[in-house]
């Protein structure tokens, strides 16, 4: 297994504890134990591997709490900011959690210890109130304290089951990815209650290196609205540490996600003198004031909330956003948070804000701010997203770049909302790193690229009032179909000949039913003469002397497999990441399900050729003894509710699908038997066909009516109205 696949494969098991250990509590509500405990572990052993200093014979957990010195525990809060005594190891609270009557009381004394240990140190600030949330005595773990020590002992166990390896040749990344594992996760499930604390990777991993592009170094990053510190931790990611001198710099409002930032600092190896993450109201008890410029600033502030505004006077005279003259509505706060991020950047530095799309060509305040940033140069560029990137929200946001260092007065646009700007995945759309790529490749040329693209002078954004919508920069591009009017014309011509012979044929097929039917007086009449006094089979599916039933193994499906012109994909929807089968040869019938609890989700499809088929697709064909395409009328008929599965949901298992009966005439005379099935299938078959020509042929006339329509109406303009 590769390094990428144990990563993967642990944090498969990660989400399954997580849900596991939580039991009916809400995940959202729980996710604190679990990350808490994931953070108490870190700590414990990265404090451990510091005290052994890479010397085997020393086992911290293992010595009694009296052999550590004063002197001892001083340097190593010195160094560490924290301090944590052998029996308060994770290890040793864990091994007896399951037999410790008084596990919860002794957890509480833990975290306090480990918080109190820095009291009166530099790192005092950095570490106390981390487990605040981790709240001991909380109903969420139980009613009694007896169910409260029963999960909190099941949440230890669990997480002392997951191999994270050698602490220092792997284990300081995992436990870090692991961490950020969770919150994204949590993230994803929680909606739009708990999802907007986390900017996804791919998304921070962009902002990152837009706000880190061109400098080889900077004093330090920062954001003011840090949430659990995933953009800060991007920048650390994808850039040397050195090149980040004075490390990292975030504000966060809320109490339970401004510690999940400073535990996820600790969790990806940053020491408590490297960071700095304040908690408070930005705009209006804002950090950092000594600090600054950041040469560094990446931010996705919430999505125009609410503030003070105008009803504070004093604001109007803050140096945050007294230059634009004017404050961002009471209603709608993102331009406070540029403004606030603006003043805090260097005159080298560059800032990458995400934004509320709306703020870009809205009126009043907004347009005044937009015109303070676009007449001083401070708008580099402006980057519109795809939708449905972001955790609880589907908006299609916008990213505003910074720059007080411009050569130039031009102002970039890119509209990254293409197919080739982001992959479709199964909740939230993904960036890859190619796409990323694509992205900044173009941000650094500065080039036009048609419908992706354009530079546009000063003077243009000021004629068209301040907007910085992209769209009203960027040309999209023109989608519409392209109708070649004679091509069409023909095409419909050529319909309209063989629906004619089709109803010629149909018609004559009918009087002869009808009249044997009169004949007969029987509905049947007409079956009757066609079998001629011959008995009729009912054959169910699994006798294999008559029908084959295609096998399947399980193996990944390209997306490209499932492109058009390709081997057609039969699924659930048809977007499945797997799919049990292989490419399978010749004419079958496929009895599709999606899953769901409705009988008429399921679909009989004839197939010729080569195609995939998933879980959710049985296959089946006929012997030589059977007509395929006859089989698969007569499975239009069936009704499958009998031989659905009863688990609540309309599934058709295999061990029911062999039950279904097919009715075979003449068996005992195959010759007449696949004659019979061919006049059948012929019969059937011409009216099908009818049915697909005269939808062909509707489809065809919407076009031909579309683009007449449009001709007629093209009245000539007068010059004043020309465009």
């Amino acid at each position: 297994m590769t390094g990428q696949e144990q990563r993967a494969a642990l944090q498969r098991k990660i989400w399954d504890i997580a849900n596991d250990v939580r039991g009916s509590v809400d995940g959202w509500d729980f996710k604190q134990y679990v990350l808490g405990t994931l953070f108490y572990r870190f700590i414990s052993e990265n404090f451990a591997a510091y005290i052994a200093a890479d010397d085997e014979s020393i086992n911290y957990a293992g010595l009694p709490d009296n052999v550590v010195t004063d002197d001892i525990k001083d340097d190593a809060i010195k160094t560490k900011g924290y301090f944590i005594y052998p029996s308060q190891l994770f290890a040793n609270v864990a091994k007896n959690a399951n037999t410790n009557d008084s596990l919860n009381t002794d957890l509480a004394q833990v975290f306090a210890a480990i918080e109190s240990s820095a009291n009166g140190y530099p790192s005092e600030l950095d570490i106390k109130g981390l487990f605040a949330d981790f709240d001991t005595t909380s109903t969420r773990l139980g009613n009694t304290v007896t169910e409260k020590n029963s999960r909190l002992a099941k949440v230890l166990k669990r997480v002392a089951e997951l191999d994270f390896g050698d602490f220092h040749n792997s284990q300081i990344d995992l436990f870090g990815d692991a961490y950020e594992f969770l919150i994204s996760n949590y993230a994803a499930n929680a909606g739009k209650s708990g999802g907007e604390f986390f900017t996804p990777q791919h998304v921070s991993k962009l902002i990152a290196q837009l706000a880190m592009h061109g400098q080889e170094k900077v004093n330090k990053i920062y954001d003011p609205a840090c949430g659990s510190g995933s953009l800060l931790l991007q920048a650390k990611k994808h850039f040397d540490a050195h090149i980040i001198e004075e490390g990292f710099f975030g504000q966060e409002i809320n109490h339970t996600t401004y510690n999940l930032a400073r535990m996820n600092m600790f969790l990806h190896n940053i020491n408590y003198d490297k960071f700095n993450i304040q908690r408070g109201d930005t705009l209006t008890q804002p950090h950092f004031q000594d600090d600054k410029p950041f040469d560094a600033i990446v931010s996705n502030p919430p999505y125009s909330v609410k503030w003070i505004g105008s009803d504070d006077p004093t604001l109007i005279n803050d140096d945050r956003f007294a230059p634009a003259g004017v404050l961002a509505p009471k209603s709608k706060a993102d331009f406070a948070f540029v403004l606030h991020a603006l003043s805090y950047l260097s005159a080298k530095g560059r800032a990458a804000i995400v934004c509320f799309p709306g703020i870009f060509y809205r009126d009043g305040a907004e347009k005044k701010i937009r015109q303070y940033l676009v007449d001083n140069n401070y708008v580099e560029t402006v980057i519109a997203l795809a939708s449905n990137l972001f955790y609880g929200t589907t908006i299609a946001v916008t990213i505003l770049v910074l720059a007080k260092n411009k050569t130039d007065t031009a102002i970039q646009f890119i509209d990254a909302t293409g197919e080739e700007f982001f992959k479709k995945a199964t909740n939230t759309n993904l960036m890859t790193d190619e796409h990323i790529g694509r992205v900044m490749e173009i941000f650094d040329s500065k080039q036009d690229v048609d419908h992706v693209a354009a530079s546009v002078p000063y003077e243009t954004v000021v004629e068209r009032g301040y907007n910085l919508s992209v769209s009203s920069y960027v040309e999209p591009r023109d989608t519409r179909e392209i109708v070649n009017i004679g091509e069409l014309n023909e095409e419909i011509k050529a319909k309209v000949e063989k629906i004619d012979q089709l109803r010629t044929n149909i018609d004559a097929i009918i009087v002869e039913i009808d009249a044997n039917e009169a004949q007969s007086m029987s509905a049947a009449g007409f079956l009757d003469k066609l079998l001629n006094g011959a008995e009729v089979a009912w054959v169910p599916l699994g006798d294999d002397n008559y029908f084959e039933l295609a096998n399947t193994a399980r193996r990944p499906v390209k997306a490209s497999l499932r492109a058009a012109g390709d081997i057609p994909y039969y699924g659930a929807n048809n977007i499945q990441d797997y799919v049990d089968g292989h490419t399978h040869n010749g004419e079958y019938v496929l009895i599709a399900e999606d899953g769901s609890a409705s009988l008429e989700n399921y679909s009989i499809q004839y197939v010729s050729g080569k195609f995939w088929a998933n879980n959710h697709v049985h296959v089946v064909r006929g012997t030589d003894a059977v007509d395929t395409r006859f089989l698969f009328h007569c499975l239009t008929t069936t009704n499958f509710l009998p031989f659905l599965s009863s688990k609540g949901r309309a599934k058709l298992t295999k061990g029911n699908l062999v039950q279904i009966t097919v009715p075979i005439p003449c068996p005992s005379d195959p010759e007449k038997s696949l004659a019979i099935q061919g006049e059948i299938v012929r019969i059937l078959d011409s009216f099908a066909a009818l049915a697909a020509e005269l939808s062909a042929e509707l489809s065809a006339r919407k076009k031909q009516y579309t683009h007449y329509r449009d001709l007629l109406l093209s009245f000539p303009k007068p010059d004043d109205m020309a465009t």
